[in-house]
């Protein structure tokens, strides 16, 4: 076998493009792996907000549910009457008290 001088340049040179892209690629790699870090670490970030968020949902929820049962008619209603007859009760007392 016979090498000649093209011969070793087009082996040289293949070999320098193959050497050079190795590189790019690695150069590459790296940016992307940086990238994909940077997004997960904002990933994490929203979960935990998303996290708070769902909490103080849950929360405010059930604050609601508290005020709506404590507001609902039949509630009132029954309030109402307890009321209206605790202030008969005292009205009575009263008049039983004075003559």
């Amino acid at each position: 076998m016979e090498f000649d001088f093209r011969l070793l340049l087009t082996i040289g040179g293949m070999l320098i493009s193959v050497v050079s892209a190795a590189a790019i690629a690695k150069q590459q790699i790296k940016t992307l792996s940086e990238h994909i870090q940077d997004i997960e670490t904002r990933l994490r970030k929203l979960d935990a907000r998303l996290d708070r968020n769902d909490t103080q949902t849950d929360v405010t929820v059930q604050r609601l549910d508290i005020l709506s049962g404590m507001m609902d008619p039949p509630t009132m209603d029954r309030r109402s009457r307890e009321l209206e007859r605790l202030r008969a009760d005292v009205d009575h007392l009263q008049k039983k008290i004075a003559g």
